[in-house]
């Protein structure tokens, strides 16, 4: 009986250990004390990590991992790679440590012994560089891929840090703040209410609302900058008229805006390579009229995050449908199999053709007529700056959104300079020079 027993427990305790080793044998062995590819906390056995261009970014040498020896092509994929001791929990060391180094819950960490496996991304060293130069001193994100591919060209977050230094400079440098912040969208959330009342309003593109340096809700009043008079859909869009997106969203009621901006994905998390994106919010539920108005507009309590809305600029720019972004390009093992190629992935039909071609011609007069085309060199861009206000005294955020109409470098992108001021100023300065850098890619 004594060994009956005995026999059970023991049975029970090896089916627990088996189970227990298949579910959390990931978590053991990414524990930073583990010695077979921690060495002192920092991650030193695991594969190459390369740009596009073969450039490597991480690799192994001798017992240790480093980083590319020049500076900026370092700083600027930082958050893309990612720090050697997981403080950057989006950076691919620490969420894609076990492709890196080969691990999988049958052989364990067999592959890490000869180096683990190799991993090409779709980003640019070089556009990144130009990015973050572009960005100087401002906090922020610039993000651009290739919305008929879903290939990221672009992926910077500052502030960043040289991880080579001991000195790691401002607080925040390990946010990823392309995945991992959400921001008030101020006027780019305008095209989200232009989607909703071109979508289920006969009348959107001829609708009319009048600005009078603003308008007047329920006895409170919704600025405006100018005095912009009687409007269309498309002039006030070119003219980022806030009366006339606040008169527009309460027409709408709060309910259309809301099922909209829930289907653009808005109030998701994003995900990229398996990569969680911080969710956006835009919660209309039981608000007054005036804070609809405010809403439509891209303020009131409104923050949408950079990924999920560059899937948006992506679904607009390709008829109502986004490709998916992915940063990953391929995997090879270290005997030379390449495995894990991305492929294309789309998402639902988010809107229709129609809406979105619409919308693209509406964008693309923005440009034309407001912003103008000799800010964009050789680049057929259709897009909306929003000016996002943070709180009394404090200067704006700076936004600018949109993509290329142009098969030959398909590119949309997204770019937010914390307190920047305006959008027409500091943010779209950076998406050209990132465009330009981006478009000799093709």
């Amino acid at each position: 009986m004594f060994l009956l027993l005995f026999t059970i427990a023991f049975s029970i305790g090896l089916f627990a250990l088996c189970y227990l080793s298949f579910t959390n044998g990931d978590d053991w062995t990414s524990f930073p004390a583990n010695r077979h590819i921690y060495k002192n906390g920092t991650l030193v056995s695991a594969g190459d990590i390369t740009d596009r261009d073969g450039i490597v970014l991480a690799t192994t040498e001798e017992g240790k991992r480093i980083y590319n020896p020049d500076f900026y092509t370092r700083v600027s994929t930082l958050h893309a790679i990612g720090d050697f001791k997981g403080f950057i929990k989006t950076g691919l060391s620490t969420s894609h440590w076990d492709t890196l180094t080969g691990y999988n819950r049958v052989t364990g960490l067999f592959s890490a012994k000869s180096g683990g496996n190799n991993i090409e991304l779709t980003l640019s060293a070089k556009v990144n560089t130009v990015a973050l130069k572009a960005l100087g001193n401002y906090s922020g994100a610039v993000g651009v891929y290739n919305y008929k591919t879903g290939e990221v060209l672009c992926m910077v977050s500052s502030p960043t840090y040289d991880p080579t230094k001991e000195d790691k400079g401002d607080k925040g440098i390990y946010i990823n703040r392309f995945l991992s912040s959400s921001y008030p969208p101020g006027s780019t959330f305008k095209l989200v209410t232009a989607i909703a009342a071109l979508e289920t309003l006969d009348d959107a593109e001829t609708r009319k609302y009048v600005c009078d340096h603003g308008t007047t809700v329920e006895g409170e009043t919704i600025s405006c900058m100018s005095k912009h008079g009687e409007m269309t859909l498309r002039e006030a869009l070119a003219k980022s008229c806030n009366a006339y997106f606040s008169q527009l969203a309460i027409d709408l009621g709060a309910d259309t805006l809301q099922k909209y901006t829930d289907n653009l994905g808005l109030n998701s998390a994003a995900e990229i390579d398996g990569i969680k994106a911080k969710s956006g919010r835009i919660d209309l539920s039981n608000i007054r009229k005036v804070d609809l108005g405010w809403a439509g507009m891209g303020q009131y309590t409104d923050l949408v995050n950079p990924l999920g809305y560059l899937t948006v600029m992506g679904a607009i720019a390709n008829e109502g449908k986004a490709v998916k972004p992915y940063l990953i390009e391929s995997v090879t093992s270290s005997n030379g199999i390449k495995f894990g190629s991305s492929s294309i992935d789309y998402t639902s039909q988010l809107f229709s053709k129609t809406t979105a071609n619409k919308l693209k011609e509406m964008m693309r007069y923005t440009v034309s007529s407001t912003y103008g085309d000799h800010r964009f060199p050789g680049l057929n861009v259709c897009a909306k700056t929003g000016t996002a206000e943070v709180d009394e005294g404090i200067t704006p955020h700076s936004w600018f959104v949109g993509f290329n109409m142009n098969d030959d470098h398909p590119l949309a992108f997204v770019v937010i300079a914390e307190n920047a001021g305006a959008g027409v100023g500091v943010a779209r300065t950076v998406a050209n020079k990132t465009l330009q850098a981006a478009k000799e890619l093709f």
